[in-house]
């Protein structure tokens, strides 16, 4: 008995070995794997920064009035394949130096998702702090990533950025993700991330939120971000967390436009051409809101375009714009298509990591506004 049990446990042992090695054997071909195609620029996933994480984020999902925003007063150090830059946040959670409230009432606030925020890029380098650097004028910056679409800068600039004294609003539109980023037929797109969506209903748009039990929740976000710290050490220190992560919301991103009959290909849609009826009557509605919170303010809309929205045929969304213009004087369009189109190498003003603007893209933009006569005229520059 006792040779029997010396046996069983030698087996055990030397399938418990053989276990292991495999699992480690398999981890270090994911993660060489990983290394490979986030390095060679084959998918737009971020690269480990080596660092501990925090217990607090840089994004998060808590703001109770439009969901996901950044924390006051945190630093965040952000790496990708073809940029590493810090990001850090004032006191009020805006990835901008430090502004008073009762300033100068010629300043400027900008507000939008990802493009307006700067993603990967030096502060220095954003179309925002460009512009206030060539005019002298504030530029107060409300930009943030996390899918943020234009109802989200409706309500940040209602509950937020409209408290800072300033005469011109400055919105950066981004119609290749904007129009889903805003409709609740893509609600699932964004599993358990607190969003604002206008739904219609009876032929009005009723305001609901997404995973409305997560509003204001303080104690427990802190809870649940300590539950995530884990995933975020393995982020830091593993390509291979990175590439799954990145791969997972591409697939649930393109599930959600396959469902509601949208084109399934990133590198196909156009904003520009590829929205739906429902989806353009939305945007109508939030900019009109937007123009009645601005209360006769001067607003900007600054039209992003992305590689895929760069052709040559007239634009549908170009058209509802140019006529909602028509119908409110305070309301302005730039569409940089029409700009980057007249540059040499306007490609280069895109990361091959991730698509986001180089900084050359960023200073294109900020030219763009400058070479507007109207623009320069609300300013008065000239």
């Amino acid at each position: 008995m006792a040779v029997f049990r010396k046996i069983i446990t030698r087996n055990i042992k030397k399938w418990g070995k053989g276990f292991f090695s495999v699992i480690a054997v398999s981890l270090v071909t994911a993660e060489l794997i990983s290394i490979a195609v986030i390095e060679l620029g084959l998918i737009a996933a971020d690269k480990p920064n080596y660092l501990i994480p925090g217990l607090r984020p840089f994004w998060v999902n808590r703001n109770p009035d439009f969901g996901i925003w950044h924390e006051p007063d945190v630093e965040y150090v952000h790496t990708k394949s073809c940029f590493s830059v810090t990001y850090r946040t004032n006191s009020y959670g805006a990835r901008d130096r430090m502004r008073q409230s009762h300033g100068k009432p010629s300043r400027v606030v900008v507000i939008g998702d990802s493009f307006i925020e700067g993603y990967g890029l030096n502060r220095e380098d954003r179309t925002t702090d460009i512009l206030e650097s060539e005019t002298g004028i504030e530029h107060l910056n409300f930009g943030t990533s996390g899918h943020f679409g234009p109802t989200q800068s409706l309500l940040l600039y209602k509950n937020l950025a409209k408290r800072f004294h300033h005469s011109i609003v400055l919105f950066g539109l981004l119609p290749d993700n904007d129009f889903t980023d805003d409709d609740p037929a893509h609600a699932n797109s964004y599993p358990n991330q607190y969003r604002p969506y206008f739904v219609e209903k009876n032929g009005n748009y009723v305001l609901e939120y997404a995973n409305a039990n997560q509003r204001g929740i303080l104690e427990r976000d802190f809870r649940r971000e300590k539950h995530r710290f884990f995933n975020r050490l393995l982020r830091n220190f593993t390509y291979t967390s990175n590439a799954v992560n990145y791969l997972r919301r591409l697939y649930g991103f393109n599930q959600s436009r396959l469902k509601i009959g949208g084109k399934a290909s990133a590198s196909t849609y156009s904003g520009y051409y590829d929205f739906t009826q429902k989806q353009a009557e939305r945007l109508i509605y939030v900019l009109e809101q937007m123009l009645n919170e601005a209360e006769g303010k001067i607003f900007y809309v600054l039209v992003i375009p992305r590689p895929a929205d760069m052709r040559t045929e007239p634009s549908p969304l170009i058209s509802i714009l140019n006529h909602l213009g028509e119908e409110h004087e305070k309301l302005h369009f730039i569409d940089l298509r029409k700009w980057f189109a007249s540059q040499r190498r306007w490609t280069d003003f895109y990361r091959d990591c991730d698509g986001h603007w180089s900084p050359a893209g960023a200073r294109s933009a900020a030219e763009a506004l400058l070479a507007e006569p109207a623009y320069r005229r609300f300013l008065r520059l000239d």
